[in-house]
């Protein structure tokens, strides 16, 4: 998996993360989203790329 794959993956579960809480919220829009978490785009990046390659590096260990 290349770091543009990583990147992607990290951008695509929060996108999930917000549409699943806006959906359990009966939010239409997701217009607030991109403004509330604009500020912390880069550190949840950072997070979420911290765990995909931990689990890609526990898989690989593993071999599984």
């Amino acid at each position: 998996m290349t770091e543009e794959d990583i990147k992607d993956l990290a951008m695509n579960a929060l996108h999930q993360a917000c549409t699943h809480m806006q959906d359990a919220l009966g939010v239409k829009y997701g217009d607030n989203a991109v403004l509330y978490f604009d500020e912390y785009l880069d550190d949840i990046h950072s997070i979420f790329e911290g765990y995909i390659k931990t689990e890609i590096a526990i898989k690989q260990k593993l071999d599984y």
